[in-house]
């Protein structure tokens, strides 16, 4: 639980926190997106929790929540790990993997994962990666954070970059090299996450902020059962999935 120094710290924190100026939304063109964000290099797990569970996010010092005008598309979702059952076909991801070793270390930088990270942006999302921004965002944390590395063969493939919370493991990033996609790496991630987040006693796997018919989001509602947060009603809601296995439309 947050103690109530520890709660004064966080609402000083979000006192202070400041909103990015208007620009075009990534995700939905016809939307404006706005962010509201603090910089801060040190949170407990409790502490962080608590953010997470009014819908922040991370990367590095960096601390952000979407304030879009009129939008809430973005929402976050996170895994119940002890009802989480693997389906039919994450089971045969499993299998594909049976030669696949997976390692937890400490969040740190390392030439190798970088090449990992750059070659996965270049391939997949045609964009160009920098060490800095990688060191800043991967490397460094204001919460305790690890890494899971992903190798066949003393190759490394995946790595996964993970923070920790009183009550979950939230899920910062996946990157993998594009020629080992055949073994379904990031749905590989997902899978194991979950289980080490079980396996440490967390209650949840929080998966970032999912926006209904973004191909690219998808995967993070195929890992039933999972809760949704209402922001009009500032609580988290079990899922109702739709036919498609979506979530409605109003939510």
């Amino acid at each position: 639980m947050v103690i109530k120094k520890d709660l004064d710290k966080i609402i000083t924190l979000l006192e202070n926190s400041k909103k990015t100026k208007p620009v075009e939304c990534p995700y939905l063109p016809s939307k404006v997106f706005v962010q509201r964000y603090f910089v801060h290099n040190s949170l407990s797990e409790y502490e962080f929790e608590y953010l997470l569970s009014q819908g922040w996010r991370k990367f590095g010092y960096y601390f952000f929540k979407p304030e879009c005008p009129e939008c809430f598309e973005c929402t976050p979702i996170r895994v119940l790990t002890e009802e989480y059952s693997p389906a039919k076909s994450q089971r045969r991801v499993l299998g594909k993997n049976n030669a696949t070793e997976i390692y937890i270390t400490e969040s740190s930088f390392s030439e190798e994962r970088y090449e990992i990270f750059k070659k996965h942006s270049e391939i997949r999302f045609n964009q160009k990666a920098t060490k800095e921004n990688f060191e800043y965002n991967f490397c460094i944390s204001a919460v305790p954070s690890f890494i899971m590395e992903y190798k066949i063969e003393e190759k490394l493939f995946g790595t996964g970059y993970i923070d920790s919370s009183s009550k979950g493991l939230s899920s910062v990033y996946f990157a993998f090299d594009p020629d080992f996609s055949y073994l379904s790496p990031g749905i590989l991630g997902c899978i194991v996450e979950i289980h080490t987040a079980r396996k440490f006693g967390k209650k949840y796997y929080y998966l970032g902020y999912y926006i209904k018919n973004n191909k690219t989001m998808e995967y993070k509602i195929k890992f039933p059962p999972y809760e949704h947060y209402n922001w009009l009603e500032k609580k988290w809601e079990k899922h109702a999935l739709d036919r498609e296995g979506m979530l409605p439309n109003k939510i």
